[in-house]
C-alpha cells in the first residue's frame, strides 16, 4: 500500500493535497496574526498563551495546520471517485460505507485528543484545543470516522510531525497552558483565525497551489498571496496615530469652543492612571456626544493597542447618516482605510464599497463568499458604521458569529442610543459587554436618557462596585474595575419645553386638523406616531383636509429606494443645511426619526410613549441654534397625544407596555414644563419606578416586570456562554441555532424580540419574466442566484421587509433569491393606473405597494398595514 501525503486529498476541484492545504492554512494563519490582528490583541493573546509574540504566531500556524487532519481517514477519502478507485485497487476499501455523514472535524478532534497529543502534560489543554479544531465547521451533524486503522493513523501522525517541524521548529509537541479565565477569549480569537485561514487557503487565490507548492520559493509565494488577499480585501490592519488633545482630533472645535461634555471627556483621559475599559457618556441632545464618543474611542484604542472603530446604531437609517459624518472625519485626518457601512441593505446605498470578492472551493463556500462580500467583511476591517445588531450577533448562537468577535477585537466599539434598547436586547448587549471586557475591546456607550437600572446592568459587566448617580456625566471604568465619574456642570443646551396633553390619540382627523392649525402661521412640525398604520391614516387625513404646505410620510415599510429618498429629503428639508427649509411643513413619521437622525423641528406632536422616548423625541425640536423660527414660535412646545377617558391605548399598548405609557401620562400631568437638563434624570428614574405609580396600577406593573423576566430568559436561549465558561461553540458546535446569512431575517429578528420578517420585492411583469428565465429549479423552488450587481441592486431597491406570517408559503409564482439576493422573495406585480403594484397570494390576500403610503396587506374589505 503506497500512499503518501501528496496523494491524500483535501480539496478536489482543483486538487489540493492534505499536505499542501494544511501547510497553506498554517501560513495564512501566521499572515493574519502578523498583518490583520491589532498589536494589542496579539499581545493579549500571547500573554494568555504565556509565550512571546513570535512563538505565539508560530504556534497559531501549527494549530491551524492540523484542522483537517481528520480527512486522512478511509471512509472520508473513499468519497472522491478518483481516490475510491485507487483504494479499491490497493485493498483499502472501508469495512462498511456508513450512510451517516462522516464529519472529518470530529475525526480531527478524536485523533489529536486521544492519540497524537496523548503524551502532553496537560490533558485538559489537549481536549480544549482539539475541541476548538472540531468547531471550524459549525452547526454540522454526523459521526467521526473509523477508529482503528494503522495505515491511516500512521499518515495522520506523519502530517502532524511535518507540521510540528514546519511551524514549531521542534521535535516535541508543545501545547500552551491557558488559565481558565483566558479560555473564552483565547478560544474565540483562535477559532476566528482558524475559520478565516481555512477559507482564504481554499479561495481561488490558491487554486493552483498544488502545481507550485513544490518549488523552492513556495512558502514565500504563499505569504505574498496571503498578504495580497488581506490588502485587496481590506482586512489588513491600518495603523493610525491619533492626537491626544480633543481640538486636534476635532480641528473644527477650538479649545474655547469645547462643550462641557467634551472638556470633561478630555480631562478623563488626561488624569486617568490606568487603561479605561468602558466609558458611558450621558447628556441631553445637542451636547456633542458623537464627537466626545469618537474621541474617547480613539484614546482607548491607543491605550489598548487597537486600530479603528465600529459605530453601532439602532437603525439602518441612522447608520446611513452617520457613515457620511465618519467618512468626512477620516478624510480630514487623511486616513487610508475607508469607512464601511454595515447593515443588510448597506451595499445598495453605499456606492463606495469595493467589489473584491473571491471564489472558494470549500464545503462552506456559501458562507465564505458571503463573509468576504464588502458589506460583511467591513466588520473585520478597521472602520465601520452600522446597526448595533451586527455587533450583537457576535454573542448569539449563530454560524461563524466568532468572526464578528474577531473583527470587534481589532477596534473600539461605540454603541449609540443605549436607552433605545428593550430588556430583550439589553440582555444580549450585556453579554456582548462581558465578552468585550475579556477580549480587551474598549467600549463607548452614548445615551441622552438612561434609566438607572439599565446603567447599572450594563456597567456590571466591568465592575462589582456601585455606580454613583449623576447627570449629565461621564462615567468610566478602568481595567482594574475602578469607577470614575466626572459630572458635567456646564451644558450647552438649557431650555424649557412646554407640554400639552391632547386626548385625541388614534383620531386621525382631529390630529390632522389640530396640526394644520398649529402651523397655519408657518413652522415645521413632526407628528411622530407609534405604528405605521396610524401614520398612514394621519397622512391621508392631512391630505383630505387640504393641507397645502410641505407634507411627507416616513416609515420603515417603504421599498428600499423610496425609503432612502424620503430619508434624504427629510435631512435636506429639516437638517443642518437651512437653505431648503420650508416655511410650513408637516412630517408624519414613526420611530425612524426618533433616533440619531440630525433633524430639527419647530413643533413636535408625539403619541404617548415611555418617558425616556418622549424626552428623546422632544430632542428633535429646537435642536439647532441657527434654525430660523417663525415669529409666533419662540419656545419649544411638545404636544403629546393620549387616549381620552373612554379609550384604551390600543395598538400603542402592543408596541410599549401599558404601565410605562400610563406612567408617562402621570408624569407629564405633573411636569407641564420640562427643564432641560435638570428634569431629565428625575423623569427617567420615576418613569421606570413602580413605586411612583398609583396603587391601582401595581398589578399592571407586576405583569410588565414578569414579562421583562420572560424576555430576558428568552434572549438567554440564543446566547453563547459568558466568557468564564469558554466560547460555547467550541464545545457545542452542533447546538448553533441560526444561519449567519443575515438577510434570512429570522436570525436578525433574534437580536430584537419580535416576529420573524422576510424581505420581499414586487416587480413589473416584464422584469419578473426576465429574471424567471435566469432562475433554476432547486428543491421544488425556483431559485435566482446568477445576477449581476446591477440586477441585484434593481431588485433590492424595490424590496421591503414584512412580517413572515403575512406571506403564504404556497404561492406558486415566487423567485427565491440566493447569493447577492440571499433571503429575498420576488413576486410578479400587477400595476394599476396610478403606478401602484399589487400581488394576490394563493389565499386571496393582496400585497399592495402604494406609492404614497408604502406596503399594506388587504384581505377582502379589510386592510392590515404593517406595523
Amino acid at each position: 500500500m503506497q500512499f503518501d501525503l501528496h496523494e491524500i486529498w483535501a480539496k478536489t476541484d482543483p486538487y489540493q493535497s492534505i499536505l499542501t492545504h494544511s501547510t497553506l492554512s498554517g501560513i495564512v494563519a501566521q499572515v493574519i496574526a502578523r498583518h490583520m490582528i491589532a498589536p494589542g490583541t496579539l499581545h493579549g493573546l500571547s500573554d494568555a498563551l504565556s509565550c512571546s509574540t513570535e512563538k505565539a504566531i508560530n504556534w497559531i500556524g501549527y494549530l491551524v495546520s492540523l484542522h483537517d487532519i481528520g480527512k486522512i481517514e478511509g471512509q472520508f477519502q473513499y468519497r472522491w471517485p478518483a481516490m475510491r478507485e485507487k483504494m479499491d485497487q490497493q485493498g483499502l476499501k472501508p469495512d462498511f460505507p456508513d450512510p451517516e455523514p462522516i464529519r472529518h472535524e470530529k475525526t480531527t478532534c478524536r485523533c489529536l485528543r486521544e492519540r497524537i497529543w496523548r503524551e502532553v502534560p496537560n490533558r485538559s489543554m489537549a481536549k480544549f484545543y482539539a475541541n476548538l479544531l472540531e468547531a471550524h465547521h459549525q452547526g454540522k451533524s454526523g459521526k467521526e470516522g473509523e477508529r482503528q486503522n494503522q495505515f491511516w493513523n500512521t499518515l495522520q501522525e506523519e502530517l502532524e510531525y511535518q507540521m510540528r517541524i514546519q511551524f514549531l521548529h521542534s521535535e516535541t509537541v508543545w501545547l500552551p497552558d491557558l488559565d481558565k479565565k483566558d479560555r473564552g477569549s483565547a478560544g474565540a480569537l483562535l477559532l476566528g483565525i482558524l475559520i478565516l485561514s481555512d477559507w482564504i487557503a481554499s479561495s481561488d487565490y490558491f487554486a493552483q497551489a498544488e502545481t507550485w507548492f513544490c518549488q523552492p520559493d513556495a512558502q514565500e509565494h504563499a505569504v505574498h498571496l496571503a498578504k495580497t488577499f488581506l490588502t485587496i480585501s481590506g482586512l489588513e490592519s491600518q495603523p493610525a496615530e491619533w492626537e491626544q488633545e480633543f481640538h486636534q482630533v476635532w480641528p473644527s472645535i477650538s479649545r474655547e469652543g469645547m462643550r462641557g461634555l467634551q472638556a470633561e471627556t478630555e480631562m478623563l483621559f488626561e488624569q486617568a492612571r490606568e487603561r479605561i475599559s468602558v466609558v458611558l457618556l450621558e447628556a441631553p441632545m445637542g451636547e456633542g456626544k458623537t464627537e466626545a464618543g469618537i474621541y474617547a474611542a480613539l484614546q482607548m484604542a491607543r491605550q489598548w493597542g487597537k486600530y479603528g472603530f465600529y459605530v453601532g446604531l439602532p437603525t439602518a437609517a441612522t447608520s446611513n447618516q452617520m457613515v457620511g459624518r465618519m467618512r468626512t472625519f477620516l478624510q480630514m485626518h487623511h486616513a487610508s482605510e475607508p469607512v464601511r457601512l454595515l447593515h443588510s441593505m448597506a451595499w445598495l446605498n453605499d456606492e463606495g464599497q469595493p467589489s473584491f470578492c473571491p471564489d472558494f472551493d470549500t464545503e462552506e463556500e456559501r458562507y465564505a463568499w458571503r463573509w468576504l462580500l464588502p458589506v460583511r467583511r467591513g466588520l473585520l476591517g478597521s472602520y465601520a458604521v452600522g446597526t448595533v445588531d451586527q455587533a450583537m450577533m457576535s454573542v448569539l448562537l449563530v454560524k461563524y458569529g466568532v468572526l464578528r468577535l474577531l473583527g470587534l477585537a481589532e477596534k473600539a466599539l461605540i454603541i449609540d442610543e443605549l436607552h433605545s434598547y428593550d430588556v430583550y436586547m439589553s440582555e444580549i448587549l450585556h453579554r456582548l459587554l462581558e465578552w468585550c471586557k475579556v477580549l480587551e475591546i474598549p467600549v463607548v456607550l452614548l445615551s441622552a436618557t438612561l434609566p438607572p437600572e439599565k446603567k447599572t446592568q450594563m456597567l456590571s459587566a466591568y465592575t462589582a462596585q456601585s455606580i454613583p448617580s449623576g447627570y449629565p456625566a461621564v462615567t468610566a471604568i478602568t481595567e482594574s474595575g475602578k469607577v470614575l465619574v466626572r459630572t458635567i456642570h456646564r451644558t450647552e443646551k438649557r431650555q424649557t419645553v412646554s407640554v400639552t396633553l391632547c386626548p385625541i390619540l388614534h383620531q386621525a382627523e382631529q390630529i390632522a386638523a389640530y396640526a394644520k392649525e398649529l402651523v397655519q402661521g408657518g413652522g415645521c412640525m413632526c407628528i411622530l406616531l407609534n405604528t405605521v398604520q396610524q401614520a398612514q391614516e394621519t397622512f391621508q387625513a392631512l391630505k383630505a383636509i387640504g393641507f397645502d404646505g410641505e407634507l411627507l410620510l416616513f416609515h420603515a415599510r417603504f421599498p428600499a429606494e423610496q425609503r432612502d429618498q424620503i430619508e434624504q429629503r427629510c435631512i435636506r428639508l429639516f437638517g443642518k443645511e437651512k437653505s431648503m427649509r420650508p416655511q410650513r411643513a408637516i412630517l408624519v413619521a414613526t420611530q425612524v426619526v426618533e433616533q440619531s437622525l440630525d433633524v430639527d423641528f419647530d413643533l413636535m406632536m408625539t403619541a404617548i410613549a415611555p418617558i425616556d422616548l418622549v424626552l428623546q423625541r422632544l430632542g428633535r425640536m429646537f435642536r439647532h441654534q441657527d434654525t430660523p423660527r417663525p415669529p409666533h414660535i419662540t419656545v419649544p412646545n411638545l404636544y403629546v397625544l393620549v387616549p381620552d377617558l373612554s379609550e384604551q391605548f390600543g395598538a400603542d399598548g402592543f408596541v410599549y407596555p401599558t404601565c410605562l405609557l400610563q406612567q408617562s401620562i402621570h408624569l407629564l400631568e405633573q411636569y407641564r414644563s420640562i427643564h432641560i437638563p435638570e428634569d431629565l434624570p428625575v423623569l427617567v428614574t420615576r418613569g421606570y419606578d413602580p413605586q411612583a405609580a398609583p396603587p391601582e396600577e401595581l398589578s399592571s406593573w407586576m405583569e410588565h416586570l414578569i414579562e421583562d423576566q420572560v424576555k430576558a430568559a428568552v434572549s438567554g436561549n440564543y446566547l453563547i456562554h459568558e466568557p468564564g465558561k469558554g466560547y460555547s461553540p467550541i464545545k457545542e458546535s452542533e447546538k448553533i441555532q441560526f444561519d449567519d446569512l443575515e438577510s434570512t431575517s429570522y436570525l436578525s429578528a433574534k437580536t430584537r424580540l419580535g416576529e420573524p420578517t422576510v424581505r420581499i420585492a414586487l416587480l413589473p411583469p416584464e422584469r419578473f419574466e426576465y429574471f424567471c428565465k435566469k432562475g433554476e429549479k432547486h428543491g421544488g423552488r425556483t431559485v435566482l442566484s446568477v445576477v449581476s450587481k446591477e440586477e441585484a441592486r434593481e431588485i433590492l431597491k424595490s424590496s421591503v421587509s414584512v412580517r413572515a406570517k403575512l406571506l403564504h408559503s404556497g404561492n406558486p409564482d415566487v423567485l427565491f433569491g440566493r447569493r447577492l439576493l440571499e433571503g429575498v422573495q420576488i413576486y410578479p406585480a400587477v400595476i394599476d393606473k396610478d403606478g401602484n403594484m399589487q400581488y394576490t397570494q394563493i389565499n386571496g390576500t393582496e400585497i399592495i405597494v402604494n406609492k404614497e403610503l408604502g406596503v399594506t396587506f388587504k384581505d377582502g374589505d379589510v386592510s392590515e398595514s404593517i406595523v
